[in-house]
């Protein structure tokens, strides 16, 4: 219950139209991080919060909730921001898409739902690296605390073969939901048996972090309601009632603003809305959750970055950071597809407009039929499984300290973790245009397709994101330099020839044309001597863009300590995968969840 008196102070706060508003905490974008803090700081009524999102409020859109529905908001400026990377100089100078969430909830309200978690490795390598109380343990209730877990039917237990779930190691109270499927087909059904076949079924549970082999991984839907479970739903709806909480869509960040008379504090925030420039300042501290590709940018425009680069864009030099907007890192993929023997329903019968009018109609009607679900199909596989016989690197030259460290680490685990996820689209591809995400996940094609995805886990190349412009709404210079190592050339090669080991096994091959011999036009069949050109020429990003700020030691390339502050500035962190230091394997929406969970209860605990 909330007092009137608490209701009239915060009411007077979020009005005034003459002062400045003042909030405890701001929060810069929306998204998957972003309301989650906020959700958390305003459990307490005495905390005031003010969430700054540039995109608007789809919380109740169909096109979002529908988990069938999701690619269409790809290219879209009214869901997607669409940012596109510079030419790639290592793959046949390709200019890659990347769709990021532009409304609430971000990107988790865009993404395929795979509710996928990282290895224990993959954050004990965190704390390996030089951030202090991070390991897969210290991190474990904050993931818990995210989810909640809802177990299979009998039926479905059965047909996707979900045996290996521990249902006590998931947490089951928290604001996502998550799930199997419990409408799917032949396709879906024999993925399990195919990788058991091949002795690569999954032994554990993959949620505890230690899983490798094939199975049908968990998604975030609601099964109730058949929407989607993000951000938004989750974390923001449940709590957009509060007096104390304001979000503001439609608003544009120009800047940061900060009082450096003696030390360097952030104040507040700059943006626009509706044409109109205003501030909000802060009584504590600026949360930036502006995601990989906008946090780098924003502290840029901020005067935190490279003072050769801010200088040229003709901006103050706050902070001399050069790490800012570096490391970045990316899950790259390979596609390969085929045919299916008739009578196989896939995505491509979507391309039929009576087919789609009428499950559209369906959905709408009672959230039920094909766009009420979507694909959970995947595997985790290490080295030996896909039988790479590679040797990771273990000489680096010209890099970095700090990306020495990340290197060495990358080597000493490469034999035991996993170097590939291997996951379904159960329809028809077009990989040429890797810059167009409107066309790219459906084929003008007669017929009906099975595309496998090989991506590559814990890739050692890595890039940059930093400013062209000292315009906040210029988008920066992307550059992710795939496959710029060599070593990742390699391990993909090895990942796509798997792939049609894959697809030539009982059961799956009996569900493709050939036995999985009988490829969708323009495909055709990889060998250890074509291989490299076809990657080069086919690479896809699964728009899993993260590092650029990193938690690490400053001296290590670090842009944020281990409670997510910023360098060199007072009341300012950052809390989304920009922090990743190191690339965890699978899909990233789970580990946001989990550190923007514990960002929350850093900042309670220091201020109360």
């Amino acid at each position: 219950m909330w007092p009137v008196s608490q209701m009239l102070l915060f009411s007077h706060i979020f009005s005034s139209a003459t002062a400045v508003p003042t909030y405890d905490y701001v929060v810069i974008g929306g998204g998957t991080a972003g309301l989650t803090i906020a959700a958390r700081l305003t459990e307490n009524p005495e905390i005031s919060v003010l969430v700054l999102e540039a995109g608007n409020d789809h919380s109740n859109d169909t096109n979002v909730l529908a988990p069938g529905l999701y690619t269409g908001m790809y290219g879209n400026p009214e869901y997607d921001w669409n940012f596109k990377t510079v030419p790639q100089i290592h793959a046949n100078g390709q200019v890659v898409a990347h769709p990021r969430g532009k409304q609430l909830g971000g990107s988790s309200a865009i993404n395929f739902m795979f509710w996928t978690h990282p290895s224990q490795q993959d954050i004990d390598s965190w704390g390996e690296l030089g951030n202090a109380n991070w390991s897969w343990d210290s991190l474990l209730p904050f993931f818990k605390k995210s989810e909640s877990y809802v177990a299979p039917s009998v039926q479905v237990k059965e047909d996707l073969q979900t045996e290996p779930i521990v249902s006590k190691i998931h947490g089951d109270m928290g604001p996502i939901v998550n799930t199997f499927p419990d409408i799917y087909g032949p396709l879906d059904e024999v993925w399990p048996r195919t990788y058991q076949n091949l002795g690569l079924n999954v032994k554990s549970d993959p949620r505890d972090g230690l899983g490798l082999g094939g199975y049908t991984n968990l998604i975030n839907v609601d099964l109730k309601s058949r929407t989607r479970s993000f951000a938004a739903t989750g974390y923001y709806l449940p709590a957009a009632t509060r007096p104390n909480l304001k979000v503001t869509t439609g608003a544009l960040v120009e800047k940061i603003l900060f009082d450096d008379s003696k030390h360097v504090v952030a104040t507040g925030v700059q943006y626009s809305a509706n044409g109109i420039v205003a501030k909000a300042l802060v009584k504590k501290e600026v949360i930036l959750s502006a995601g990989s590709i906008g946090s780098p940018q924003i502290l840029e425009l901020s005067g935190i970055g490279a003072p050769e680069l801010l200088k040229k864009h003709g901006i103050k030099v706050t902070v001399e950071n050069g790490n800012v907007g570096e490391n970045l890192q990316d899950h790259i993929y390979i596609p390969i597809g085929y045919e299916v023997i008739s009578g196989i329903t896939t995505l491509d019968n979507f391309t039929d407009p009576a087919y789609f009018e009428a499950a559209y109609d369906q959905y709408l009607t009672n959230a039920t039929g094909p766009l009420s679900t979507t694909g959970a199909s995947s595997s985790l596989l290490s080295c030996s499984q896909i039988s790479c016989g590679l040797n990771a690197p273990t000489k680096f030259t010209s890099v970095t300290p700090g990306l020495e460290a990340q290197y060495k680490l990358l080597s000493k685990y490469f034999g035991t973790e996993a170097v590939t996820q291997e996951l379904t689209v159960s329809g028809g591809m077009s990989p040429q245009f890797v810059n167009d995400t409107t066309k790219l996940f459906t084929t003008s094609l007669t017929g009906n397709f099975f595309s496998m995805l090989g991506v590559l886990e814990h890739p050692f190349s890595r890039g940059s994101i930093h400013i062209k412009s000292a315009n906040p709404a210029t988008y920066p210079d992307i550059d992710p330099r795939y496959l710029s190592h060599p070593f990742d050339l390699q391990v993909l090669s090895k990942i796509a020839l798997h792939m049609q080991t894959v697809a030539q096994t009982s059961p799956l091959s009996s569900l493709l044309k050939g036995n999985g011999t009988v490829y969708q036009s323009g495909y055709h069949q990889l060998t250890p001597e074509n291989v490299g050109t076809w990657i080069k020429e086919n690479l896809q990003s699964e728009y899993h863009p993260a590092g650029t700020c990193a938690m690490l030691p400053r001296k290590k390339g670090g842009v944020v300590d281990e409670r997510f502050r910023v360098f060199g500035v007072k009341g300012l962190r950052i809390v989304d995968a920009s922090i990743f230091p190191i690339m965890p394997r699978a899909n990233l929406q789970t580990l946001v969840y989990a550190i923007a969970e514990r960002a929350a209860a850093f900042i309670l605990e220091e201020n109360v």
